[in-house]
């Protein structure tokens, strides 16, 4: 098996006693992924905000140039 394998959780090899490992196989595995740094953050929310703007912009964009 080579699920997860560079996690260490299935790996091949012997293991003297396997229930010793359990407790730090879990906690390697409950313990969340390095975030984002703040910069990336704010940038990805900044864009995030501007997605429901774009069918608003396509609605109206074809009235706008009409008056316009």
């Amino acid at each position: 098996m080579e699920l997860n394998e560079h996690r260490g959780v299935f790996g091949p090899g012997p293991h003297p006693e396997p229930q010793a490992q359990v407790p730090a196989r879990v906690n390697r595995l409950l313990t969340p992924e390095d975030r984002l740094p703040p910069w990336r953050r704010l940038r990805l929310t900044a864009v995030a905000s501007l997605v429901p703007v774009v069918p608003v912009l396509v609605a109206f964009a074809p009235g706008l140039r009409a008056l316009g």
